[in-house]
C-alpha cells in the first residue's frame, strides 16, 4: 500500500504544478474532508479544510504569485498511509522576481485519497512527528 500512497502523492504534486493557471484545482485526488495544516509553515499558520478550503488556498497562492511550480527531492513512505516529502518550492512573483524555499511535508492517503497534508520548515521537523530521524 505504502508505493500506492506515494505514487497519489507524486501524482498530487504533478497535478498541482500542471494547473497552478487553470481557475480551480482539480480535486479528485482529495477526500472532501481534507485537511491542509501550514500552521507549522508558511501561509501565516493557516489551516484550510474541505474542498472549500482547498479552493481557497490555491486562489490564494494564484493571487499573490505568477507561477509555482513544487519539486519533490523525496517521497519517504511510512506506515500509516503517511508519505513525508522534502521539496524545493519556486515561486515567480508578479514583478518576475523569483523565489525558492525548501519546506517538507507530511502527507496522509486514506482509500485512494489525500485526507492531511501538514508542512514543516524541513526535513528533520517533518520526520520527527512520525518516528524518524534524518
Amino acid at each position: 500500500m505504502s508505493q500506492e500512497n506515494v505514487e497519489i502523492v507524486r501524482r498530487g504534486g504533478e497535478e498541482f504544478n500542471q494547473q497552478f493557471d487553470a481557475e480551480k484545482l482539480d480535486l479528485v485526488l482529495f477526500a472532501p474532508d481534507i485537511v491542509l495544516d501550514f500552521s507549522n509553515a508558511v501561509f501565516d499558520g493557516a489551516v484550510f479544510r474541505g474542498y472549500d478550503g482547498v479552493q481557497e488556498w490555491f486562489s490564494w497562492l494564484r493571487g499573490m504569485w505568477k507561477r509555482q511550480q513544487l519539486e519533490p527531492e523525496a517521497f519517504i513512505p511510512i506506515e500509516g498511509g503517511q508519505v513525508v516529502v522534502p521539496l524545493r518550492v519556486v515561486s515567480v512573483g508578479r514583478d518576475n522576481v523569483e523565489v525558492v524555499a525548501r519546506i517538507a511535508a507530511v502527507v496522509t492517503v486514506h482509500d485512494g485519497k489525500v485526507t492531511y497534508m501538514k508542512t514543516f520548515q524541513s526535513k528533520a521537523d517533518a520526520l520527527e512527528p512520525v518516528g524518524l530521524s534524518e
